[in-house]
């Protein structure tokens, strides 16, 4: 009898130790389990994180898209509405328009402009101006510069007590070009001046021909930074 009973208590002692055991397994497998339900939270959290940063850049991009897009469109509208201003003159080979990686240039030859060594506009010049102000004044997301150039012939005689070299001629040339400009109404404030001299030739001025394709005027568009 005291046989069975010890054998009965060392079974329950045992079954005791065993399911302590388990427990103990258990518990330890709850605890792993709860950490990785915490990393997994985690990473759902840093990838709702990305996923949002990376909403917020394509909204972003998207909308730059969409600003690109209007300028090249009002671009692509003031090319169109020059070329339709300048038809006659850009037929007489009087005008060149060129759209260039966002920048229209409107390039006039001297003589439709300017008598040989002078700044005052000529009424025919003036009246070519009075049609290219009528374009620039319905932009209001452009800077304008108009540029003087000369060719390689220096100044001289009477002519150089008002104007000691390409520099002062080309510059005057160009002011002049501002105030026809302004008085046909264009904003002030979109319009700079600059006067180049011989120093950016588009031609050879060893010829004729090459010295009158430099003695030129440009008006550049860009847009406003």
């Amino acid at each position: 009898m005291k046989r069975i009973l010890g054998l009965s208590l060392a079974l329950l002692c045992a079954l005791s130790l065993c399911g302590c055991s388990e427990l103990k397994q258990l518990r330890i497998e709850t605890a792993d389990q709860k950490l990785q339900i915490e990393k997994l939270r985690a990473d759902n959290q840093a990838c709702q994180e990305a996923l949002k940063q990376a909403q917020a850049l394509l909204a972003q991009k998207e909308s730059e898209i969409k600003v690109k897009e209007v300028k090249v469109k009002q671009q692509s509208d003031a090319f169109r509405e020059m070329q339709e201003a300048m038809k006659a003159e850009l037929a007489g080979k009087q005008v060149a328009i060129q759209e260039l990686e966002g920048k229209l240039t409107l390039t006039m030859v001297e003589s439709i402009l300017f008598d040989s060594g002078r700044a005052e506009v000529k009424p025919e010049g003036i009246a070519t101006l009075t049609k290219v102000a009528e374009v620039l004044k319905t932009l209001s997301d452009k800077e304008v510069v108009v540029a003087g150039y000369t060719d390689n012939v220096p100044i001289s005689g009477k002519l150089a007590r008002t104007y000691p070299s390409n520099w002062e001629l080309s510059t005057a040339r160009a002011t002049s070009v501002i105030k026809i400009l302004l008085e046909a109404g264009v904003d002030p404030k979109i319009l700079s001046v600059a006067g180049y001299a011989e120093f950016r030739p588009v031609a050879d001025n060893a010829s004729p021909e090459g010295r009158a394709q430099n003695r030129r005027m440009e008006i550049i568009l860009t847009p406003k930074r």
